[in-house]
């Protein structure tokens, strides 16, 4: 959509066009008027029909990007310059017809066509430079103006600039100047505030382009596992996870609990029997060794221990027995001293 300022532009262009094939019209009669009554082709007309072909280039170009923008035409810095060299042409062209006009020529003269053509010469050639100085004076200053916003405003497009509106991106330093205002200077002591946007706003953003699919496929070695996510091991081989997954659905379904040896009677077992675990102490008696063992430890499962400890709990139901020299504190506060014989 186009803006204010390029809908006065095509205003601009449509008036001086205009008004351009009028002076070129006017001034082509005046020298053919001119040369049919054999007086010589005053210059001012030529030079006005030269100026008036060169409007109509100018003018051709710098709408030529609005039909092809990649041709580039309608810089700023170029159409401000031929604007104002050509409303300086208009000026010159205007006060040397105006002097040479009509009060000169029709005097050595009585021919009509050349008084009519230089009358309505004269009003045509100052129109024109009056709507060319006005229209670099607008194009002129709206570009300084909007000089602090688009820094390298006059490399750019007339087309490419956001007129008399927010520009499409701000320059680094006025970000940097604006979020230092609004914030304060003491969040400048982290350096990464100035780069971190918020999180809220961009996430509500739409994406302009569509995700490259190429991109999310996965890689060669994890195409063709079969991976429940969160349950199997990502890194697992699949030979591994075969194996351990059909041990463990094997296990589970013949899976018994094992049996609990009997609870030995107190009675059965011994009052000297060594320390230790029953089944280890079955297994000491034993002469055949199930296990090797080195020549520093052959014969070490014959000695009885020396404990200084009790001897082993045959039931774990009955009270701990009281060692030698032994202090218990009951419930009630009382303490009761027992002393083992020695």
């Amino acid at each position: 959509m186009l803006n204010i300022f390029l809908i006065t532009r095509s205003v601009f262009f449509a008036l001086l066009a205009n008004f351009g094939a009028l002076t070129l019209v006017f001034a082509s009669w005046n020298i053919n008027a001119s040369i049919s009554a054999g007086f010589s082709v005053p210059s001012t007309s030529i030079f006005m029909v030269f100026h008036s072909s060169v409007l109509f280039f100018c003018i051709l170009l710098g709408l030529a990007e609005l039909f092809r923008p990649q041709s580039r035409t309608a810089h700023l810095a170029f159409e401000c310059s031929w604007v104002a060299v050509l409303s300086l042409f208009n000026i010159g062209s205007a006060i040397s017809v105006t002097v040479n006009g009509p009060a000169l020529l029709c005097r050595q003269t009585a021919d009509w066509g050349i008084c009519a053509s230089v009358s309505l010469l004269i009003p045509s050639a100052w129109l024109t430079s009056f709507l060319a100085i006005a229209y670099f004076f607008v194009l002129f200053l709206s570009t300084v103006a909007h000089t602090r916003m688009h820094r390298d405003i006059w490399s750019q497009t007339i087309y490419s600039v956001a007129w008399f509106g927010q520009p499409s991106h701000q320059p680094v330093i006025e970000i940097l100047k604006s979020k230092w205002v609004q914030t304060g200077c003491f969040e400048e002591e982290d350096s990464w505030n100035r780069y971190l946007d918020d999180i809220e706003d961009t996430s509500t953003r739409k994406q302009r382009f569509t995700p490259d699919t190429a991109s999310l496929k996965a890689a060669p070695w994890a195409q063709g596992a079969k991976i429940r996510r969160g349950v199997d091991s990502p890194f697992t081989r699949k030979e591994a996870m075969q194996t351990s997954s059909a041990r463990t659905s094997t296990t589970l379904a013949g899976a018994t609990l094992p049996i609990i040896p009997p609870k030995p009677q107190a009675k059965d077992i011994p009052r000297d029997s060594p320390a230790g675990s029953r089944f280890i102490e079955k297994f000491r008696e034993s002469r055949t060794l199930s296990r090797s063992e080195t020549h520093l430890q052959y014969g070490t499962h014959f000695i009885t221990p020396m404990s200084p400890f009790p001897p082993t709990i045959a039931d774990h139901d009955l009270p701990i027995p009281l060692p030698r020299l032994s202090e218990w504190v009951r419930a009630d506060g009382s303490i009761i001293r027992s002393e083992s014989p020695v």
